[in-house]
């Protein structure tokens, strides 16, 4: 009979390659919104849509970090998630904090900052913010740790590329503009590597690794999501401009 350390062991062991496979299978990779950055194909609407909705996203990142910082007991977990979160908010300077370098990119788009905190929240943008914060009450620490891991900072880099890939053939960008992007497309894989560090020994029982999927797959699901509805509100921009233009 295998011993408890042993079924530990094996669990951590198989436990970040489903994890993985969880976010790597996911619909969000074949959304139609992902397939078009991909493919080069977004339209001008939908960038402006993108860039409104997705900040407020970003802007409220910080504070999903708190949650997980709060929630967690271990001090090893709370030294990883405070790095990261001193890192989003720039390591103490304003201009280099993620949510004021996304702002770079609104300007390059026409929308300074007060017309940019005018743009309402669409249901689906307000809905993936509140899954975020919701994460540590539904799943608690293993929850938000594994979604903050494997469906944000794990698939970060190559998400950001498909979309800066669509953004550069929708309209041009200076570097500055797209700076938000080029950190997280070259940065965040190092945030993914440690938070998987301290997950990792917190699994105990199979019911925790079933715990940790089901988390992630909330978030990749939210963000699905949020995708639907940039592309129904920059469809909705596209058809107000076709009729202003008759």
């Amino acid at each position: 009979m295998k011993s408890l350390q042993s079924e530990i062991a094996n669990l951590v062991s198989d436990a970040p390659t489903r994890f993985r496979l969880v976010a790597e299978t996911h619909r969000l990779w074949r959304h139609p919104f992902v397939e078009q950055c991909r493919a080069g194909q977004l339209t001008l609407a939908q960038v402006r849509v993108l860039g409104a909705q997705m900040y407020k996203f970003c802007h409220e990142f910080p504070s999903f970090l708190a949650l997980a910082l709060a929630s967690c007991p271990q001090e090893d977990a709370r030294i990883v998630i405070g790095e990261n979160l001193w890192e989003e908010l720039g390591e103490g300077d304003l201009q280099r904090a993620h949510a004021a370098l996304f702002r770079r990119f609104t300007r390059a788009l026409g929308l300074d900052d007060a017309q940019l905190s005018a743009v309402p929240a669409l249901p689906e943008t307000s809905a993936l913010i509140n899954t975020y914060r919701n994460l540590s009450d539904h799943y608690g620490v293993l929850g938000i740790l594994g979604a903050l891991c494997y469906a944000s900072e794990g698939i970060v880099a190559a998400l950001y590329t498909h979309i800066q890939t669509g953004l550069l053939q929708a309209a041009s960008f200076d570097r500055d503009a797209l700076m938000f992007f080029e950190v997280h497309i070259h940065v965040d894989s190092g945030h993914a590597d440690k938070l998987e560090s301290v997950l990792l020994p917190m699994l105990i029982a199979p019911q925790d690794e079933l715990l940790v999927e089901e988390a992630v797959r909330t978030a990749l699901d939210a963000r699905c999501r949020f995708f639907d509805g940039v592309m129904r509100e920059a469809k909705c921009h596209g058809a107000q401009e076709s009729v202003g233009n008759a």
